[in-house]
């Protein structure tokens, strides 16, 4: 933007102008006063290009959010308009995510009684195995997964629904406890989680709750976010 001695020969639009910069407080009617004063004041022969113009709007609509945020917030002593906000944020992120692959910290799989799911786990450093045992809502083990030269970071086991023994196991929910080695037997910290492409968004009290294949979770308990491959 031109210098404020440049557009205007205004004494008093010039004062009022600079007091507000020097103020660092250039708020909505000071930003349109010297928008205003800089195209009545632009050179004929050389006036204001598009791309500027466009990009002076675009900081005055920026300052006009932050201004509605602000004093949205402000107007609420009992911080209503905080969480209000807060709430639309939230709205918004989750709605965001629909299409991207997340990883959720759960030590728990939804089976759904047939075929196979993945369980996933997030692998802290190098190690030369990984085992996920699952377990029934007794504490009774059903079947350890295992694999070799993992890689470090996030991975996934086929589970086929079976026990240890052969037999196909119920719908319902298992327990998962991860646990990893590296070649000197030490063990490598490991955690197990679910990770896949948020499919929707639905509403509970307000709140949103990503879908993922077999699962609802809260927008709050999201670990990772990545690019769907």
């Amino acid at each position: 933007m031109a210098d404020i001695g440049s557009i205007t020969s205004n004494p008093t639009q010039k004062a009022t102008i600079t007091k507000s910069l020097q103020e660092q407080d250039l708020g909505r009617d000071a930003f349109l006063r010297l928008l205003t004063v800089q195209l009545q004041n632009q050179d004929p022969m050389e006036p204001v290009k598009n791309e500027d113009f466009v990009a002076q709007l675009s900081q005055f609509s920026s300052l006009e959010q932050l201004q509605q945020i602000n004093s949205a917030v402000s107007q609420d002593a009992n911080t209503q308009g905080l969480a209000n906000l807060q709430q639309s944020v939230d709205n918004n992120t989750a709605v965001s995510l629909i299409g991207r692959d997340v990883e959720i910290p759960m030590d728990t799989v939804n089976y759904p009684g047939e075929g196979s799911v993945q369980v996933g786990y997030h692998l802290y450093g190098p190690a030369n195995k990984v085992d996920v045992s699952i377990y029934d809502d007794f504490g009774a083990l059903m079947r350890t997964l295992s694999i070799t030269s993992p890689q470090e970071g996030p991975g996934t086991i086929v589970w086929d629904g079976k026990n240890n023994t052969g037999q196909d196991m119920p719908g319902g929910t298992y327990h998962l406890v991860p646990s990893a080695v590296n070649g000197a037997g030490n063990a490598v910290a490991v955690q197990a989680l679910i990770k896949g492409p948020v499919l929707g968004v639905r509403y509970e009290s307000g709140k949103p709750l990503l879908i993922l294949d077999g699962a609802e979770v809260p927008l709050s308990s999201v670990g990772r976010i990545t690019q769907t491959e």
